[in-house]
């Protein structure tokens, strides 16, 4: 009786656990794949195949690389004005480096030193 119930508990405590153990998004669940570029002072952060994932409805959007080393947000303010940030390095958790004001041409959102684009 002793092993059913430690069997049980053993079992409960697996899923109070799985409960409450923070998730890693997957990168397939969180968009789609699309060809980027985040280009920053004179230099390529991605350029390939990326994930690409909407966020909110203003046009606003994450690249993200396939291994999710690094990511770059825009967040649309106006039609063909936005402010752009990223992650500034390999596997940084969130982004926290300004890009500054980025303006709309195409499907690149650029300022004199970054470049943020998906096709």
């Amino acid at each position: 009786m002793k092993f059913i119930f430690d069997v049980w508990l053993s079992a409960v405590v697996l899923l109070f656990t799985a409960a409450l153990a923070p998730s890693v998004p997957d990168a397939e669940a969180q968009g789609r794949r699309a060809e980027c570029l985040l280009f920053i002072d004179g230099r390529d952060v991605i350029r390939g195949t990326c994930m690409f994932s909407p966020i909110g409805r203003d046009g606003s959007f994450q690249i993200m690389s396939l291994n999710g080393s690094s990511f770059a947000q825009v967040q649309v303010e106006r039609p063909g004005v936005a402010q752009g940030y990223w992650n500034g390095g390999a596997y940084q958790g969130h982004a926290h480096d300004n890009l500054g004001t980025l303006t709309r041409k195409e499907a690149c959102w650029s300022n004199d030193s970054a470049s943020v684009c998906a096709w």
